[in-house]
């Protein structure tokens, strides 16, 4: 079914979501659960969760049907995830609509906000305006970009000395206190060492 204010298609949606996942690092399971292997729903896993993806035609549908896609999900992961794996508790189920919503946007917050068994991550065509929204949708699933994943903590703490001199504290002062966080050791501790009593 298209959308025509969209020029989405349920299709459309489960390929980019699935597209989204896979290069995020996601890989689908499709041989062992064949009800996920349909023309509208997916399931996928990285090391970190399991993400099992459904697209409506129609919002109507997903209010009616998500719940039992939700037991459905819960019961795979807990019969072929171990309890000892940290997957068995991040499982994700994510709807999908082309449709619109506005006699049921209350119930759509509902869902979206539902973190019972599972966390949800609903979007509907108020949410899918544009070919990128798919993957915005999908961002928190996702590792961060690599140039993101490089600002780490020294980065951060690199930059802290000069610019809080820019604000007229202490370059040195700062300095010695981030190296003795990176050390682990008591601040003041520290300040007292460099500075001692004055």
């Amino acid at each position: 079914m298209t959308n025509s204010s969209l020029g989405f298609t349920s299709t459309d949606l489960i390929v980019a979501a699935s597209q989204t996942l896979i290069d995020g690092g996601y890989h689908q399971i499709a041989a062992r659960f064949r009800e996920w292997d349909t023309p509208t729903s997916r399931l996928f896993e990285d090391e970190y969760g399991v993400v099992g993806i459904v697209v409506f035609d129609t919002c109507a549908e997903l209010l009616r049907t998500w719940p039992d896609l939700q037991a459905s999900l819960v019961d795979v992961i807990s019969r072929h995830v171990g309890k000892e794996e940290s997957k068995s508790w991040d499982g994700y189920l994510v709807l999908l609509s082309p449709g619109i919503a506005p006699s049921a946007s209350a119930a759509i917050e509902d869902v979206r906000y539902n973190t019972t068994r599972l966390r949800k991550l609903v979007a509907t065509a108020d949410d899918l305006k544009r070919p990128t929204d798919v993957e915005r949708v999908l961002r928190p699933l996702l590792p961060l970009p690599q140039e993101r994943a490089n600002l780490g903590q020294e980065s951060a703490l690199d930059l802290l000395p000069r610019l809080l001199a820019e604000q007229k504290i202490s370059e040195g002062v700062t300095r010695v206190l981030v190296d003795a966080f990176r050390e682990q050791s008591p601040l003041l501790e520290r300040l007292h060492q460099q500075w001692g009593e004055q």
